[in-house]
């Protein structure tokens, strides 16, 4: 099966049926939410998304669905660099199984398998293993169109202020700077939204320089002949490791793990019971289930394994490293109990710290922003503490004692959303029902806010049913 094979009628086919699904499902419905001005005077919108990855264009797509269409969609990548598919995601195949359904919401014809049938056929469906990294991107470049996103490229939200029933925010793109009024803000940002690249001490005085983070922009093809190492067990290290390795560099993965784990327990959340029960169970049943399944750590998958040793990378486990010093020759010498390892440059794939003061447009905000360690502040939940609590449509909620204004209008639909509400704005698995869940609790809250608008179209809706010639029509 030729991969750069695209069946052009087989997709306008697939196309046609979506757009006569849409007809037959009235989408998108009328819009209901009457306009506002901001203080500026110009028109404001209902909804600002930030972030054109999976979980913004799912959300975007959920709110047209329920009638909200005045929408503004910001993303800060190129046009088509959205999410982290083509940069920082360095996999050569997802880590999610194929049937996954993604952010089709409840859609056939939207989902990954209709568009690659519509492609290459029920028996290339049958053929297809893992999906490829790459044909994940241009899937959700296809969801992106056909769903009727309207993205604005190269646009970054650079902070958030309340005004009055609005959140004043400030984008900065080509042409500058510019002010948006909207009445609820969705914050789409992906895995680093309000996180920060981790870095263990011992190498933080080369970080930027001699050591990267694997979320970095890295020249790979730099790197042959090189001495690599990458540092953790986790299957973005994995990535980094086989993709520096295949480059031609000597690559070390050194895993401070006694082994590399070996199950993958967020496995055991992908069903509807998990979805819909984990958010309203108590607080410190949430923390305390992710607690455990992240001290049991998580599996890289079988194929990213497998791929690094054909590459040839050097796994060591049980090494953890407390020093770091300049060797001769510019590059790094790493000290592991009576262990050294030599590295011309060294890849952190330890992940993302949770950390709102990463996220600058949330500066003002973030001292009256309850996090959860003012909820449960036992030290062993560890960084998760540091994630804001979120009420059920992943809106902020207010500290204790701290003002309240414009925090419920700011849904924070990214990883950090994680211990308030589960997986729902974050991974493959539950990618639908997180914005179907957000889509609702936005359009409830515009509804209640505009209810003596509603009340009042409702009390004088007259439109007539009998034209008083109903009897007349069948005389005679």
């Amino acid at each position: 099966m030729a991969k750069d094979h695209v069946d052009s009628i087989g997709l306008e086919a697939l196309e046609d049926r979506i757009a006569s699904g849409f007809q037959k499902l009235n989408h998108p419905p009328a819009d209901w939410t009457p306009p506002r001005q901001g203080p500026d005077g110009r028109p404001a919108t209902d909804v600002l998304i930030v972030g054109a990855g999976m979980q913004g264009l799912g959300a975007a797509f959920a709110l047209r669905r329920l009638g909200i269409s005045n929408i503004v969609h910001v993303d800060r990548s190129q046009p088509g660099q959205e999410g982290p598919w083509l940069t920082y995601a360095r996999m050569e195949k997802l880590r999610s199984p194929k049937h996954l359904v993604g952010p089709a919401q409840g859609l056939p014809d939207l989902t990954f398998r209709a568009w690659w049938e519509a492609r290459f056929g029920p028996e290339g469906w049958e053929a297809l293993g893992h999906i490829e990294r790459a044909d994940w991107a241009r899937y959700l470049g296809w969801f992106c169109r056909v769903t009727g996103a309207d993205v604005q490229p190269k646009t970054r939200l650079t902070a958030l202020r309340p005004q009055g029933d609005l959140i004043a925010a400030t984008l900065e793109g080509d042409d500058g700077a510019r002010l948006v009024h909207a009445r609820q803000v969705v914050l789409a940002t992906g895995r680093e939204g309000l996180a920060a690249p981790r870095t263990p001490a011992p190498f933080a005085p080369w970080f930027g320089g001699r050591v990267l983070h694997s979320s970095d922009d890295i020249d790979f093809a730099a790197l042959a002949g090189r001495r690599v190492v990458v540092i953790g067990l986790s299957a973005s290290a994995f990535d980094n490791a086989c993709l520096a390795a295949e480059h031609g560099a000597e690559v070390t993965l050194l895993g401070r793990a006694v082994a590399t784990p070996t199950a993958n327990k967020m496995k055991q959340t992908v069903y509807p019971g998990f979805a819909h029960g984990f958010p309203d169970l108590p607080a410190r049943d949430r923390l305390g289930w992710l607690t455990a399944v992240a001290r049991g750590r998580i599996a890289p998958p079988r194929h990213t394994v497998q791929r690094a040793a054909r590459a040839g990378v050097r796994l060591i486990e049980g090494v953890e490293t407390e020093r770091v010093e300049e060797a001769d020759g510019g590059g790094l010498t790493l000290h592991a109990g009576d262990r050294r390892f030599e590295a011309d440059l060294v890849i952190l794939g330890t992940g993302f710290r949770f950390d709102l003061s990463a996220a600058p447009e949330l500066a003002e905000l973030r001292p009256r922003v309850a996090v959860w360690r003012d909820v449960v502040p036992d030290a062993m939940h560890g960084e998760r503490l540091d994630c804001p609590v979120l009420g059920p449509g992943f809106e902020l909620t207010a500290r204790s004692g701290a003002d309240p204004a414009g925090l419920a209008r700011i849904r924070v639909f990214n990883h950090a959303a994680q211990p308030s509400l589960g997986n729902l704005a974050g991974d493959i698995p539950q990618a639908s029902e997180g914005s179907e869940r957000l889509a609702r609790h936005v359009a409830r809250d515009l509804f209640l806010e505009d209810a003596d608008h509603h009340g009042a179209a409702l009390m004088t809706y007259a439109e007539p049913e009998l034209l008083g010639d109903e009897w007349d029509a069948t005389a005679g």
